[in-house]
């Protein structure tokens, strides 16, 4: 429970989250003790649209966000504006369907890993396989856990379907050790951190990952 605290945290800081720009946070300054939960003002409104909306206008900026476009996505695979994101998108909802529903902390192998193999592999072939974790954690927000190459080579995985599928396993681990830990539902865990608990527990593991490898303040820096 500790670790995920801190890496919301640090993920939440000014210095290290682009993505936040709406509040003034010093490199030194710790969330934990009286901002949790974080009010609307630690909002980030593009993941939100797309969160809500899943269509290719909102998911298309969400990945400016973070970062994603226009370059990468550009030069890989000449996709520049939301109508070309949406033929892949669009296909994807129907392709992600089987898995609508279900949450990561009730993922079974026996009954998932082949299609979380075809959802992956669908839009790793036409986004490539960080941009398809993005979308898929959109299309559904509750089983996938988005991945960066950082964070992907901090686990020693690879980019193939096995290894996206064992990362959702230590993600998995990571948030089912806080839920027996704290022994509350995971909706009173996503409420801990955020008002109204509107960020899903993949979101949450992903800020935590997303702190601890890329080490920002002021919990995980040098």
């Amino acid at each position: 429970m500790m670790l995920l605290r801190l890496g919301i945290c640090s993920y939440n800081n000014l210095e290290s989250n682009a993505a936040q720009k709406r509040h003034a946070v010093s490199n030194d300054k710790c969330l934990c003790v009286d901002s949790f939960p974080l009010s609307d003002d630690y909002d980030e409104p593009e993941y939100r649209s797309a969160l809500e909306s899943k269509g290719s206008i909102e998911i298309f900026g969400y990945l400016c966000e973070v970062g994603m476009m226009p370059r990468p996505l550009l030069e890989s695979f000449r996709i520049s504006k939301p109508s070309e994101l949406g033929g892949i998108v669009n296909p994807a909802l129907r392709v992600v369907e089987p898995l609508r529903g279900v949450k990561i902390e009730e993922m079974e192998s026996v009954k998932h890993k082949t299609a979380v193999f075809e959802a992956f592999n669908f839009l790793k072939d036409r986004v490539g396989h960080v941009c398809a974790t993005r979308i898929l954690h959109v299309l559904s927000p509750d089983l996938f856990v988005p991945w960066d190459n950082d964070v992907r080579e901090h686990y020693g995985l690879s980019v193939y379907d096995q290894d996206y599928y064992k990362f959702l396993e230590i993600s998995q681990k990571e948030i089912v050790d806080v839920l027996t830990e704290t022994q509350v539902t995971p909706k009173a865990l996503r409420g801990i951190f955020y008002q109204r608990g509107w960020k899903p527990l993949p979101k949450l593991v992903d800020e935590f990952h997303c702190a601890k490898v890329r080490k920002l303040p002021p919990h995980f820096k040098e």
